[in-house]
């Protein structure tokens, strides 16, 4: 067998691994992707979770393709090992919620065919995969290997990048006739907080918050973006007011989250709820500013910072 098909198809448990585990996570939408990675991204460089989200795929795609397209035993084994050991950290995150087996279920699929990929490739001899007939070189040059790896991890990641998550089903499935209200503040910027929908429906937040500076950060607790916020930027006190307000299900709505993270954790926040009975239509988390009882910034799930410091 031609000594560069014998080391692709070493590489293709490998590729195959990387590529099922980007469908996968494109198919389930932006939470089933490893959540450490999307809190390291958060943590280093402010992504939100679809960017982070993107970014991982896009990684993962550009792997698959550069380890077919470089037929590098040795490089399909670092993909598979590092894929496992993402696998492993994403399960041991898991066995810290309520739901557990559930959570840890495609964790753990992907631990067992990283580990798999890699025991394949390190299985294959040296002497059939790596050492080519020493009479005649076959194929393209390292160099050249190298650079047509680039090219396709580069183009696939570029690709895959703007592909797009399946659209996350709704939090809630109400029934007909349920009243569905928007929520949305970014119209409110520069507005003063009690002519927004805040002042609206959470008057008492308006009363608390005065003329003081204050976050108000919307949440819901299946949420694990949510869960992200507080912990990289509210799990220590702040010189301004934060107020958490939960975002409660709909009348007679069954919840459709996969998981569940826990409580959220917020020792110096005040905690209330918006009135239960509509289909609230906000993207968690929702983070609200307000300084001197104005709205001045907005972000939430698709877009937007309002407490990282600014440099």
């Amino acid at each position: 067998m031609h000594h560069a098909l014998r080391s692709r198809i070493a590489c293709l448990p490998a590729s195959i691994a990387l590529t099922a585990a980007a469908l996968v996570q494109l198919r389930s939408g932006v939470e089933s992707t490893p959540l450490p990675l999307r809190e390291i991204a958060a943590f280093l460089f402010g992504h939100d979770a679809e960017t982070a989200a993107r970014l991982i795929v896009g990684t993962e795609l550009a792997a698959a393709a550069a380890i077919i397209a470089c037929g590098s035993r040795v490089l399909a084994m670092a993909g598979a090992v590092a894929m496992a050991f993402v696998g492993l950290a994403c399960v041991s995150a898991a066995l810290r919620v309520s739901d557990a087996a559930a959570a840890a279920l495609w964790p753990a699929v992907s631990l067992v065919a990283g580990a798999g990929a890699a025991w394949c490739a390190a299985k294959v001899a040296r002497s059939a995969v790596d050492l080519p007939a020493a009479n005649a070189r076959r194929g393209l040059s390292p160099g050249w290997t190298a650079l047509a790896a680039i090219g396709v991890a580069s183009i696939t990641g570029r690709l895959a990048a703007s592909a797009q998550f399946r659209a996350p089903e709704a939090a809630t499935t109400p029934q007909s006739g349920v009243m569905a209200i928007d929520l949305d503040m970014k119209p409110y910027v520069g507005s003063p907080l009690a002519e927004s929908p805040i002042g609206t429906y959470l008057p008492r937040v308006v009363e608390q918050i005065g003329n003081d500076t204050a976050f108000i950060v919307f949440y819901n607790p299946a949420c694990d973006a949510c869960h992200t916020l507080f912990s990289n930027f509210f799990s220590l006190p702040r010189p301004e007011r934060v107020i958490a307000i939960e975002i409660p299900l709909a009348k007679d709505a069954v919840s459709a989250a996969a998981d569940y993270h826990g409580p959220i954790e917020c020792p110096a926040c005040e905690f209330d709820t918006l009135p239960p009975g509509p289909l609230w239509l906000i993207a968690p988390p929702m983070t609200v500013k307000v300084e001197q009882g104005v709205v001045s910034c907005v972000a939430d799930r698709f877009g937007g910072d309002c407490v990282s410091p600014q440099g």
